[in-house]
């Protein structure tokens, strides 16, 4: 039918998202829960990736960029908004935690063998919450069997060696009874020293920024290149003409160097004359006092190569189906853990005259244990054709370390349930109706501990429904969900700054709902219009945090009395595809009512943090993504793909009042900047290659935190990579997979301007990985 064209148009429109850093061509399809028309989204496949997390996996998808928060932790930022506004799930659960709440914390992720990513760039809150606002990403680990392997076992081992990048080695087995049973087993391990860069760690800026034109001294760049910086008024000795004749012979009269130096001949002194010799230093004209500008290092500025930024990860798990007839039960066990360093990164920003050869290098340990069951019936009933039961137990324990102290630990464990009916399809209409459970018990201990003890429980109803014609698809969708936070007791104390005189529950009624349209414009166009109004709550730390936060450099301090947000999302897009040219261009409106951001006070606390608090105002959202791509058939030359994408996104609040204008500025820091991609990916008889180029431009729209935020220079990164599969007929390994990948192969000085450390780390400079892959 004329509508599954249609879908096959969306499907091509997001070639663009091959990943450079894979051996194996990705594909990106369209995928979601019934119903699928219009809630499209893209899937990134993930066979091989060299990615070090999920935010730098996703990053050439447009309108999604990599938080890089160093090159140890990064999340997806989905049109600006990432933390909390955007759902991380594995396997359908959320795996969200102290992740979404301090950027330092990375999202437990393996990526040798995650199969891929579900990106929905649109909100999502009806599918998955509040904390979907800005849409989610659903990672398939590889774990569960949803139907029967094609082989009764296979085994893949994983060996690469890196060059200014990971070493990583990987096991992965399946065996099955090709009937009933399927186990999956997986094990790796990725680690690397330390990362070189080109040039030094901390930006030009650092010391050519920090004393403006107009005087006085940029406090905010100077906290966020982790530098001392204050200006001194000295005594010029050299302005004036003589010197004091009786200070000079009477010095412990003097009250400092100004009292040795006069206007005048001669000086009067306990009734005796003193005659005052010319002073041969007198310059005429020169002022009383200079300026004597200091700047030094709170953290080391490190030369060619990123301090503090090892790490290591292992990760462990099995997964089992069980097949019968009507459908199948599946569970697992995964364990996670991570070591890393958090690169020049101190978590005292030091007193003035501290000693700044001494820095405290930040650390963050992780480990994370998940319990799932998944299960999965067919035709439960006469009036349904599915019923999934999805059910998870997640402990995940992330703290930070102060050098070989712990500053601090804190233990999320979250109990989810989810309930999914599918209706059968009756003539054009299909829908899923759904229950979903999560309670999550927050504890932390620590020295610089800024969060209660919480728990948070979440209980939602929705349903989705779709019309599908011949000529055009029509869905909608609504989500009721309650949001509960109760405070524990605890050692847990607020500061004197806190907005919070004690701490009280909170309670959340919220509602969303979405309607959307598809249809083709004659035989070479489409169009999709969509709309949506969601709801968020106020995560933990937007309604309880009080202390310093030293992730973000910042006195935190959250404000129980906040509204939940609103967000009105108008979302349009335009197809075209002509013999194997596809394009697709897509415009959207983001308006934030209560929109939450944490607003400088302009003041500072201890170490000079600046004291901030949670505020909310109203923000609009707007921006474009652009994507193209032309497949070619080369006949014995094999299959070439040609593809290009261009996004840009503006956060700007709505008639900020003076105080927001004067501290944050209309934008808010850290915003991501436009881009212009284009990839390359060619496949003939066992050999691949890949190459991509993404160009950042230099930041227009600059927030502030009292001071203006410096925009840094722009950069384009280039990767390469070629692979080689051999097929092994008359041995027992099936295949081996030989590749050889470049990043960053300009060697450019890469600093996103959306990073939180892009003052004082860049992205790694040029590096390699040689890698083999042998599947028995």
């Amino acid at each position: 039918m004329r509508h599954h064209a249609l879908a096959a148009a969306i499907l091509s429109t997001f070639s663009h998202a091959y990943a450079a850093d894979e051996t194996t061509l990705q594909t990106i399809n369209i995928k979601a829960d019934r119903p699928t028309t219009i809630d499209s989204v893209a899937v990134v496949d993930n066979r091989q990736a060299q990615n070090k997390t999920l935010g730098a996996m996703l990053e050439q998808v447009s309108g999604v960029q990599n938080s890089a928060f160093g090159p140890n932790a990064g999340a997806p930022v989905i049109r600006s908004l990432s933390g909390s506004r955007v759902q991380i799930l594995e396997d359908g659960q959320s795996i969200l935690g102290m992740n979404a709440l301090s950027g330092d914390i990375n999202i437990p992720f393996d990526p040798l063998f995650v199969r891929s990513a579900t990106v929905n760039k649109s909100s999502d809150s009806v599918r998955f919450g509040g904390n979907a606002i800005g849409g989610s990403v659903d990672v398939d680990s590889g774990l569960i069997s949803r139907k029967m392997e094609a082989r009764e076992k296979e085994v893949e081992l994983v060996l690469r060696k890196g060059f200014n990048d990971t070493n990583a080695q990987g096991l992965r087995l399946n065996f099955n009874d090709q009937q009933r049973f399927s186990t999956n087993v997986q094990l790796s391990f990725q680690k690397i020293g330390q990362y070189d860069i080109p040039g030094n760690s901390k930006a030009s800026v650092c010391n050519s920024g920090l004393f403006p034109a107009n005087g006085g001294v940029n406090t905010f760049l100077a906290d966020s290149c982790q530098k001392e910086a204050r200006i001194q008024q000295v005594y010029n000795k050299s302005s004036q003409p003589y010197i004091e004749q009786f200070i000079k012979q009477n010095p412990d009269w003097a009250d400092g160097d100004f009292s040795f130096y006069t206007n005048k001949p001669t000086s009067v002194w306990q009734g005796k004359t003193w005659v005052n010799p010319a002073n041969p230093a007198y310059v005429p004209g020169t002022p009383k006092t200079v300026q004597n500008k200091i700047s030094n290092d709170v953290t080391p500025d490190y030369h060619g190569t990123l301090g503090n930024s090892q790490s290591s990860n292992n990760h462990a798990a099995i997964g089992s189906t069980y097949f019968f007839d009507q459908g199948y039960v599946a569970a697992s066990v995964d364990a996670k853990e991570s070591k890393y360093g958090v690169p020049g990164f101190s978590m005292e920003n030091k007193s003035f005259g501290a000693n700044p050869e001494q820095p405290q290098p930040v650390g963050v340990v992780i480990k994370q244990d998940k319990y799932a069951l998944e299960a999965k019936l067919l035709e439960p009933v006469a009036l349904l054709e599915s019923a999934q039961l999805r059910v998870s137990r997640l402990n995940n324990a992330s703290g930070e370390r102060l050098g070989s102290a712990t500053a601090n630990d804190y233990q999320f464990d979250t109990n989810q349930a989810e309930l999914l009916l599918a209706q059968r399809r009756a003539g054009p209409l299909s829908g899923l109706w759904g229950l979903s459970y999560r309670a999550r018990q927050i504890a932390g201990s620590g020295t610089q501990r800024y969060l209660p003890d919480v728990d948070t429980t979440n209980r939602a109803l929705f349903v989705k429904q779709n019309l599908d014609f011949d000529w055009a698809s029509f869905d909608a969708g609504l989500r009721h969900e309650k949001v509960d936070n109760a405070i524990r007791n605890s050692a847990f104390k607020t500061s004197r700054n806190a907005s919070n005189a004690r701490l009280e529950e909170r309670d959340f009624s919220l509602n969303s709902y979405n309607v959307g349209a598809s249809t083709e414009l004659g035989r070479l166009f489409g169009a999709k219009l969509r709309y949506s109004s969601s709801q968020r709550a106020p995560e933990v730390n937007e309604l309880y945090a009080s202390n310093r936060h030293y992730s973000i450099m910042t006195q935190e301090e959250g404000n129980q009395n906040l509204k939940a947000e609103r967000a009105r999302n108008t979302e349009l897009t335009g197809l075209f595809g002509y013999h194997g040219f596809k394009a697709s261009a897509t415009a959207y409106v983001m308006k934030y009512a209560n929109y939450l951001y944490l607003g400088t006070s302009g003041l500072q606390t201890a170490n000079r943090l600046p004291l901030k608090y949670w505020k909310q105002t109203d923000t609009t959202l707007r921006g474009f993504e652009l994507d193209v791509s032309q497949a070619l058939e080369l006949g014995a030359c094999g299959k070439l793909n040609l593809s290009a994408f261009a996004d840009l996104v503006k956060n700007k609040a709505d008639k900020p009042d003076s105080l927001r204008a004067h501290n944050d500025g209309e934008y808010l820091p850290n915003m991501p900047t436009n881009r212009y991609g284009a990839n390359l990916q060619w496949e003939n008889q066992g050999w691949k290659a890949s190459a991509s180029g993404t160009r950042y431009d230099r930041q227009k729209y600059l927030g502030r935190s009292v001071g203006e935020e410096v925009p840094l220079d722009g950069y384009t990164l280039v990767n390469l990579q070629l692979s080689r599969a051999f097929q092994l007929s008359n041995s027992g390994v099936k295949q081996i997979e030989v590749f050889v990948s470049a990043a960053n192969l300009l060697d450019q000085e890469a600093r996103p301007h959306n990073s939180p450390l892009k003052y004082i780390a860049p992205l790694p400079g040029r590096g390699f990985q040689l890698g083999l892959t042998g599947r028995l």
